[in-house]
């Protein structure tokens, strides 16, 4: 499919970024501007690198390893090419967000300064839910983000510290809100709560090559630097609440150091791609104790005493695998749902 084909966005068409600026969006940068130049993403590169903190998420073609395996393209005629990391967004603590356009520089963006910029572990990087985006860029450009918070597992830890249920994760607008965050707005779509996150996939899913079109919609941008503007504040909450209950900054900065590289590895290590083309992605959802303090348990970075606490019966056993995908690649090479009439 042409990248440059007729956009399919929701809401109105793009136009010129208004004067006055959504809440918690910060001027420092233009809700718009994507950093798709070698110059622009050195002279950025150098400007994050004495950051101490910094949010990071992925956008992309249904983000996974999807067709590649270990740094290289797999040629399969009966799988579409899918998976592409297409933009990388990244946040800081005053407020401001950046769009990197993968898609545009290729693998050459993580030679420029971005590949040791995100294996850095020096600095913070707070993510939520990474597993998709590990597992795309390490099959796709061999880069292992260090220094994780992945919020979606510390707050499994804290559910579980207060003895909660934790049979499903969270998703990022639910997490947001829960911790009385105010949620971003963006034009075009208000608050980004986690019903207007579900609707907004939904109608990206009709184009499963929206991220991939150039020049990107400007509400697309918006969106996607939305996804990490919270999450600085989201950490200091989280942060504070698992400390309560650790009694310990240090060690509770272990606990989700340790557990966010075991939960971001448990889609990167599958032979199987875990995207809704690949299976019934709506599983993923589900928490595999198992899979997460077992690796956590074998690298014996956090305090017996504290693994103890976190273990549930339920942890035992793995998870079974999600069932099948519920889409299918039609002729128009465009995903359509199962159960669509």
């Amino acid at each position: 499919m042409n990248p440059n084909a007729a956009i399919f966005v929701p809401g109105q068409a793009c136009a010129p970024v208004p004067p006055t600026l959504p809440r918690n969006v910060h001027k420092a940068t233009d809700l718009d501007d994507v950093v798709a130049a070698p110059a622009a993403l050195q002279a950025l590169v150098r400007r994050l690198a004495s950051e101490r903190l910094l949010c990071i998420d992925c956008e992309g073609a249904d983000l996974s390893k999807g067709s590649w395996r270990d740094g290289q393209l797999v040629q399969d005629p009966a799988v579409p090419l899918h998976g592409q990391i297409c933009l990388l967004q990244i946040g800081t603590t005053s407020g401001e967000a950046f769009a990197i356009d993968i898609y545009e520089l290729g693998a050459a963006a993580f030679d420029l300064g971005l590949r040791a910029l995100l294996e850095d572990a020096r600095i913070i990087k707070v993510v939520h839910d990474f597993r998709q985006d590990e597992d795309a860029l390490w099959h796709q450009f061999r880069v292992r983000a260090q220094g994780l918070f992945d919020c979606q597992i510390a707050d499994v830890f804290l559910r579980r510290l207060k003895g909660h249920r934790t049979g499903y994760v969270l998703g990022s607008a639910k997490l947001i809100a829960n911790h009385g965050i105010e949620l971003v707005s963006v034009p075009g779509y208000g608050a980004i709560t986690q019903e207007q996150k579900l609707l907004i996939h939904e109608r990206f899913s009709q184009d499963r090559h929206l991220w991939a079109r150039r020049p990107l919609p400007c509400e697309m941008v918006q969106y996607a630097k939305a996804d990490v503007l919270p999450l600085a504040k989201l950490f200091q909450a989280m942060l504070w609440q698992l400390t309560q209950h650790t009694g310990s900054e240090e060690v509770s900065q272990r606990l989700v150091r340790a557990g966010s590289v075991a939960y971001a590895s448990s889609f990167r290590d599958l032979t199987a791609c875990r995207c809704r083309l690949c299976c019934n992605a709506e599983e993923n959802a589900r928490f595999d104790g198992h899979k997460v303090f077992h690796q956590m348990a074998s690298a014996g970075q956090v305090e017996p005493w504290l693994m103890q606490r976190l273990w549930r019966p339920e942890d035992a056993n793995p998870l079974p695998p999600p069932g099948r995908s519920k889409f299918y690649v039609n002729e128009h090479d465009e995903s359509v749902r199962l159960d669509s009439s």
